[in-house]
């Protein structure tokens, strides 16, 4: 006899449904670790830093820019695009700081990106939304949906000796970004044009 077959009927019932939660979250993470574990993996990360020009033009408001973002997909074992080549689609999270005399930004962004294999070189789409804190002329002001796209151009630096696996990457990208800020009058959405040079560590 097992630990609930003394139970009565709907006692099992209600530990088969809390047990199943649990059982899905098991098989998830069973997943993820097979995916990584396994190679299957393609991406890139990176660190980037540029110009933050403010829309608008407000003084001190136009600054610097930082940002670590990461591109997950998966290569062509696991999944091939109709020209037999890897999925360009893949998942896009990011942090993003924007640094002005009178403004600072702090935001996470969650999206999808479109790109190819930089050997040697590609072109890249990212689009998603943030989530971000923002200290606007020193106040304090926060907002959430706010929209970005980003295109630019990946190129692998071993490209020239690997034709494919693991490298450093070199981008240039330009981003337009929109902030809804909800405590800030007069301020209540703001857009931002952000030029980024990066450097990150591809899986191809």
């Amino acid at each position: 006899m097992g630990p609930t077959d003394a139970l009565p009927c709907s006692a099992r019932v209600r530990s088969a449904r809390a047990a199943a939660p649990r059982a899905i979250l098991h098989l998830l993470l069973g997943a993820v670790a097979v995916t990584l574990l396994s190679g299957c993996v393609r991406g890139f990360t990176r660190a980037e830093t540029g110009a933050a020009c403010k829309l608008g033009g407000r003084a001190g408001h136009s600054g610097q820019t930082f940002s670590v973002d990461t591109v997950i997909g998966v290569d062509a074992r696991t999944a091939k695009w109709i020209d037999g080549r890897a999925l360009p689609f893949a998942a896009h999270v990011s942090g993003t700081a924007i640094l002005a005399p009178d403004r600072k930004v702090f935001a996470f962004g969650t999206g999808l990106a479109y790109y190819g294999s930089p050997r040697p070189i590609s072109g890249y789409m990212l689009g998603g939304t943030t989530i971000h804190v923002d200290e606007i002329d020193g106040r304090f002001s926060f907002g959430n949906l706010s929209p970005y796209g980003e295109v630019g151009l990946l190129t692998s630096v071993p490209s020239r000796h690997r034709l494919d696996g693991r490298g450093l990457v070199l981008s240039l990208g330009v981003q337009a970004a929109t902030y809804f800020n909800y405590l800030v009058k007069g301020s209540e959405v703001d857009g931002f044009l952000l030029l980024k040079l990066g450097v990150g560590w591809e899986v191809n």
